[in-house]
C-alpha cells in the first residue's frame, strides 16, 4: 500500500472547479482528460450508507489512488467520509442521483415532485464542496419505458431535472447518463454527453465513439461506463481490452473515460449480484492483472509538416488572439503564414508581434486568390486553412493531422464552435441559423467541411487547380470540396480538432454575413447547377450538423427502436427540418403578404403575417438548444433573426441569379442518409391497463398471446418494425386499426407490472369514424386485452381510462 497522501499534496488539484471548453474539460487553462473509475454500489454499512465500512472505504480510495485514478464515478450521494478521504487525496467525483427510474414516473405528478426533492436536496448539500466535480442526475432509463412514456417527454423531465441542479449550483457541471439503447435521449441543457457503453471489438467502438462526437456536438463526450467480464473473457481479455480502450478514447478526443469497476462486489435492488467479474479488484480487494498502469502510444508515427494559411482582410480586431493561439499549438513540426488580402487597415504590425509567422500581402483579390497564394508560399504537405476570427485549440493540429492516416483522406476537418459569448447580442446571433457547418454522409465522411477549419493535401489541392477565383468571400469552401470528392477523394471529420470560431459581433453584421452567403450560393448554383433545387436550396447528400446536435427533436419516426422496442442500439437519424411552415419563409414567403396588402384583403395580409411570423418561431423552438436561457426581449431579438435570416439570405441570391444571369434548373432530389420514416396518422387513447405477476412473467408472454388470439379471430396484424411507438396493430379495415403497446417495470425478485395501452389509429382523413365508433372499438380493446391477459397468466390491478 501506498504511502497515504496529505490534503497539502493534492488540495491544489481539486481548488478549481472543471469547466467545459468545447469539445473538451479544463480546470483553468489546463485541458484536463479524466481518469475515472466506477465505485459501488454497495450493500449499506452498518450506518445505514450505500457504501463499505469507513475503514474499507479509506483503503479502497488510496488504492484507486494508487493506481493513478483521478476521478470516482458514484452511483448514491457520497457520505461525509467519503467525502473527506476524497479531499485528502485530491479525487475528483461525479456523483449520480439515483431516483425511482425503473417505473412509469411521467404518470405521477407527487412521485416528479419527489424526484426533483431529491435532486434538489443532493446537489444544495454537495455544491460547494471542492471535491465534487459533476453531476448525474440519471442513468439508463430502461428503453421500453422511455417507448412507453415518450422520448420527448422523458427528455424534457431530464431537462427540468437539470435545470433544477443549475439552479442550486450554477458553476457545476450536469448531465445525464445514456446508453447505446437509448441514445437519443440526451438532455438539451447537458454541459457534457454521458454515455454507458460496451463493446468488445476495438474498430466498432472506435466507430461508436465518432457517432457519440456527432450526437454531443459542441459538447465533451464522457464515457462514464465501459468494462469487460473476466469471468467470461478472461483477465489476459480484461487487461487487453483496458488497453485499447484508453487508447482509443485518447485518440477520439473523449474528455473523461469511467472504467466499470473498481470491485466485484455490486449490490442492487435489495440483492448482492454475483456470478461476474468486471473489478479490477475482487471482493477481497485482490489485484486482478488489469491494475497495471495503461500504456499510451502516440497518436501517429511520424508527424508530417503542416502550413497553417490565415487569410485576412480588416481583421485586425481578432487576428491578434488568432495568432496567439497558433503560437501554443502542441504540434511539434508547423508553419504559420499570414495573407494579407489588401487590408486597408495595416494587419502588418499585428503580425510582426509573431516573429515566426511569415507575413505575404497582395493587392485586394478575394479570399480564394488569397488561400491560393497561401497554398504556393506553404513548404508543408497538409495546408491546414483557419479564418482571422477563429482560436485554434491546442491539439487542433495533432488531430488534424492524425486524420490523413491514410491516403484515400484528401482533406480533414473539425467543429467551428461559438465561444462563450461577451455579450446577451453576441449570445443571441450564436444562437441564429446560417452559421458555417459540416455535412456528414456517415459518421466519419464528411460531404462538406467549413474553410475556417480545413486542412487539405498540397498534392490533392494542385491536382485540382486550386480555390476557384471567382469566390472573393464566401462559397470557396462548398466548392472545393465538391470538386476535391468528384476527383475522387474522400472528406473527414475529426471531432477533435476544434477550433473557436468568433460569430458576427452585432446583428447587422450578421445579416450583412447571410447576404453574403446568399450571393455566393448563386455563384455555386451557376458552376454546380445539378447540385441545387428550382428554388435555389443546396441539394446535400448527407446530413446537415451545425451547432444544434441531431437528439434536439428525437420526435416518433425519427428513432429506430428495433422491433417490439428492444434494439440494442436504437439510433436516432436526422430528418429533414422541412414542413409546411417553410412555406411561410424567405423572399418568396413573403410574396402572398405583398399581394394581400396590394389589394386590400387587409384580412387575409393579417392571416398570412401571423404566418410568417409562426414560422421563425416554429424554426427557432426546433433549432436553437439555448433559447430557455434567454430573457423574453432576447428571444424576440432572436425570433426576428430567424425570420430575416431567410428573407436576407434568398434576397442576396436571387439577385445574384440576376447578376450572374444563372437560370435555376430543376434536379431530383439525393438519396437521403437515412429515410424520412415520421408516422402519418391520427390516434386516440381508449384504455389503460395494468397487470402484476410475481414469476417473471412480462410483456413478452402477453404479446405472444395477444397476436394468437388476433390472428384466431381473423385479424389481420402487424408488429412494430421499429420505428414506431406500437407493438402490435390489429387492422379493421385498410384506414382504421387498434393498436396496443406494453411495457414492464421490473420490481426485484421476479415482480413484474406490464402495462398496456390500446389506440385507436386511422389515417388523416379517418377521424370522424374513429370518433363515431369510439365506445365500440374501444370495448373491443378492452376484451382482447383482458383475455390475452388470462391466457399469460397476469394478475389485472386496475384500469385507467
Amino acid at each position: 500500500m501506498p504511502i497515504r497522501p496529505t490534503f497539502d499534496q493534492n488540495a491544489a488539484l481539486i481548488q478549481a472547479r472543471l469547466r467545459v471548453s468545447g469539445k473538451f474539460l479544463r480546470v483553468g487553462e489546463e485541458k484536463v482528460r479524466l481518469r475515472g473509475i466506477s465505485y459501488g454500489p454497495f450493500r449499506p454499512n452498518a450506518a445505514g450508507a450505500p457504501f463499505p465500512e469507513d475503514s474499507r472505504l479509506t483503503s479502497d480510495l488510496e488504492h484507486l489512488w494508487a493506481l493513478k485514478f483521478d476521478t470516482v464515478r458514484l452511483y448514491d450521494p457520497p457520505s461525509d467520509h467519503l467525502l473527506s478521504e476524497a479531499q485528502r487525496l485530491g479525487l475528483r467525483l461525479i456523483v449520480g442521483i439515483p431516483w425511482t427510474d425503473h417505473v412509469d414516473f411521467l404518470r405521477d405528478p407527487a412521485l416528479q415532485e419527489k424526484i426533483i426533492s431529491t435532486v434538489r436536496e443532493t446537489v444544495t448539500r454537495l455544491r460547494d464542496h471542492p471535491c465534487v466535480v459533476a453531476f448525474l442526475v440519471g442513468n439508463e432509463i430502461e428503453k421500453t419505458l422511455v417507448r412507453w412514456m415518450g422520448p420527448q417527454r422523458v427528455q424534457q423531465f431530464l431537462e427540468q431535472l437539470i435545470d433544477v441542479g443549475h439552479a442550486c449550483a450554477p458553476n457545476q457541471l450536469f448531465s445525464y447518463a445514456t446508453y447505446p439503447s437509448t441514445e437519443y435521449l440526451i438532455p438539451r441543457n447537458a454541459d457534457f454527453l454521458a454515455v454507458n457503453v460496451y463493446l468488445e471489438q476495438p474498430a466498432a467502438f472506435q466507430n461508436y465513439l465518432q457517432r457519440l462526437h456527432n450526437l454531443a456536438g459542441n459538447k465533451p463526450l464522457l464515457i462514464t461506463e465501459f468494462g469487460l467480464d473476466a469471468a467470461v473473457h478472461g483477465e489476459a481479455a480484461q487487461t487487453e481490452t483496458r488497453q485499447w480502450f484508453e487508447q482509443i478514447c485518447a485518440e477520439s478526443a473523449v474528455a473523461g473515460t469511467i472504467w466499470f469497476s473498481y470491485t466485484d462486489e455490486w449490490f442492487r435492488g435489495g440483492e448482492e449480484v454475483t456470478g461476474w467479474q468486471f473489478g479490477i479488484v475482487d471482493t477481497d480487494r485482490r489485484e486482478r492483472l488489469i491494475a497495471k498502469p495503461v500504456q499510451r502510444t502516440p497518436l501517429i508515427d511520424s508527424w508530417p509538416k503542416v502550413s497553417v494559411i490565415v487569410c485576412t482582410y480588416n481583421g485586425e480586431a481578432t487576428l491578434h488572439a488568432c495568432l496567439t493561439s497558433l503560437q501554443s499549438l502542441s504540434y511539434p513540426d508547423y508553419e504559420v503564414l499570414v495573407i494579407d488580402d489588401g487590408s486597408v487597415k495595416e494587419v502588418s504590425d499585428i503580425a510582426q508581434d509573431f516573429p515566426s509567422v511569415r507575413y505575404i500581402r497582395q493587392d485586394h483579390a478575394g479570399l480564394s486568390v488569397a488561400r491560393n497564394l497561401g497554398a504556393k508560399e506553404a513548404r508543408g504537405e497538409i495546408l491546414a486553412y483557419t479564418d482571422d476570427d477563429c482560436i485554434a485549440d491546442e491539439d487542433w493540429l495533432s488531430f488534424l493531422a492524425a486524420g490523413f492516416d491514410n491516403p484515400q483522406w484528401v482533406a480533414c476537418g473539425g467543429p467551428n464552435i461559438p465561444p462563450p459569448a461577451r455579450n446577451q447580442t453576441e449570445s443571441v446571433v450564436a444562437s441564429a441559423p446560417g452559421a458555417p457547418a459540416h455535412v456528414l454522409i456517415t459518421d466519419i465522411e464528411a460531404e462538406h467541411l467549413p474553410g475556417c477549419n480545413l486542412a487539405i493535401r498540397k498534392s490533392a489541392l494542385e491536382a485540382i487547380g486550386g480555390f476557384d477565383p471567382i469566390y472573393q468571400a464566401a462559397g470557396d469552401d462548398v466548392d472545393i470540396c465538391w470538386r476535391l470528392r468528384d476527383a475522387g477523394g474522400r472528406l473527414r471529420f475529426i471531432p477533435g480538432a476544434m477550433v473557436w470560431h468568433h460569430r458576427r459581433y452585432t446583428v447587422s453584421a450578421y445579416l450583412r454575413q447571410q447576404c453574403g452567403y446568399g450571393e455566393a450560393e448563386a455563384l455555386l448554383m451557376k458552376k454546380h447547377p445539378q447540385r441545387f433545387g428550382i428554388l435555389g436550396g443546396a441539394r446535400w447528400s448527407g446530413a446537415i450538423y451545425g451547432d444544434a446536435a441531431p437528439t434536439t427533436n428525437p420526435a416518433e419516426g425519427s428513432i429506430y427502436h428495433g422491433p417490439l422496442g428492444n434494439g440494442l442500439f436504437q439510433g436516432i437519424y436526422q430528418q429533414s427540418t422541412r414542413s409546411a411552415m417553410d412555406l411561410f419563409t424567405g423572399v418568396l414567403g413573403l410574396l402572398p403578404l405583398v399581394l394581400a396588402a396590394a389589394f386590400n384583403m387587409y384580412l387575409l395580409g393579417l392571416v398570412l403575417l401571423a404566418a410568417f411570423i409562426f414560422s421563425g418561431f416554429h424554426r427557432m423552438r426546433q433549432q436553437a438548444s439555448r433559447i430557455h436561457s434567454f430573457s423574453f426581449i432576447r428571444q424576440i431579438q432572436l425570433l426576428y433573426l430567424f425570420v430575416m435570416q431567410p428573407i436576407k439570405r434568398e434576397q442576396s441570391r436571387l439577385f445574384g441569379l440576376i447578376n450572374y444571369r444563372v437560370m435555376p434548373r430543376w434536379q431530383p432530389q439525393p438519396k437521403e442518409v437515412s429515410p424520412s420514416c415520421h408516422s402519418k396518422h391520427w390516434s386516440l387513447k381508449f384504455s389503460e391497463h395494468t397487470f402484476w405477476n410475481e414469476e417473471h412473467v412480462g410483456r413478452d408472454r402477453f404479446l405472444v398471446e395477444l397476436r394468437a388470439l388476433l390472428q384466431s379471430q381473423g385479424f389481420t396484424t402487424e408488429v412494430d418494425d421499429g420505428w414506431q411507438r406500437i407493438d402490435v396493430e390489429a387492422r379493421l379495415t385498410s384506414w382504421l386499426s387498434i393498436a396496443f403497446l406494453t411495457v414492464t417495470e421490473y420490481h426485484g425478485k421476479g415482480r413484474c407490472l406490464t402495462r398496456v395501452r390500446a389506440t385507436g389509429k386511422t389515417g388523416l382523413l379517418g377521424c370522424i369514424p374513429l370518433l363515431a365508433l369510439y365506445f365500440f372499438l374501444r370495448q373491443k380493446a378492452i376484451k382482447l386485452i383482458t383475455q390475452a391477459t388470462e391466457k399469460s397468466g397476469l394478475s389485472a390491478t386496475s384500469q385507467h381510462i
